[in-house]
């Protein structure tokens, strides 16, 4: 009869104890930012709820890219009650569908590693087409013109106000009137290199009036040779 009763009083124990754990619940594991500019950080927020019996400590939160940061508002939840995530993404680098993603650790025995995911269409509210300049075969101390198209997909002018750039021998001329909304313009690249480079692979910085893209970077790629007199 003792054995019975110890018996009963370990299970009764047992399922108590199995109960006894942190559980962890989100509203949402995917969420769509929509359609952004590209420089615009944007926030958004989640809720987290731990759903069993006990403490839930939250762990490392670990980001794909650095463009993404994550602020909670408390490590450690008491059952029942919720707290809440963060994740802020700066578009300032990327162009088109973005796809990423953050991992949240915790103590939770239901879901201990979750990854939560998230996409965005970021759209350049100044356009460069070709996205380079390519100077193929360029040779010393010959002056090579090559030019890309802005286009200002933004609603106020654009003006291009100024540019920099550590590649010796390279000269940009920039439009000097503004470029309207939906309109294009003409920016020129003169390269007079001198030194021969087997591969060239630098850029230049053109600095704008966008309050969110106050700065665009255009790569500079190719090869420089001798002078070959024909």
């Amino acid at each position: 009869m003792i054995t019975r009763c110890v018996a009963a009083a370990l299970l009764t124990l047992l399922a108590a104890t199995a109960g006894a754990q942190p559980k962890i619940g989100y509203a949402e594991k995917k969420f769509d930012l929509g359609t952004i500019y590209r420089g615009e950080v944007i926030e958004h927020t989640l809720t987290l709820k731990n759903t069993g019996s006990e403490l839930l400590l939250l762990g490392s939160i670990d980001a794909s890219c650095g463009c993404t940061g994550t602020i909670v508002s408390n490590k450690e939840i008491r059952p029942g009650e919720t707290g809440t995530l963060s994740i802020t993404f700066n578009s300032r680098n990327f162009s088109g569908t973005v796809h990423k993603s953050v991992t949240v650790n915790s103590n939770a025995v239901n879901e201990p590693r979750v990854v939560i995911e998230f996409t965005a269409y970021v759209i350049d509210e100044i356009l460069v087409t070709p996205a380079h300049f390519w100077f193929k075969d360029a040779e010393i101390s010959r002056k090579i013109r090559l030019s890309v198209t802005v286009k200002n997909n933004g609603k106020e002018p654009l003006r291009l106000t100024g540019w920099h750039s550590q590649l010796t021998g390279l000269v940009l001329v920039i439009p000097s009137s503004p470029i309207e909304p939906g309109k294009t313009a003409e920016l020129h690249a003169d390269f007079t290199p001198e030194k021969t480079t087997p591969i060239l692979s630098d850029g230049a910085f053109v600095n704008t009036s966008n309050t969110r893209q106050p700065e665009l970077f255009i790569p500079v790629y190719g090869n420089v040779r001798e002078f070959k007199f024909e």
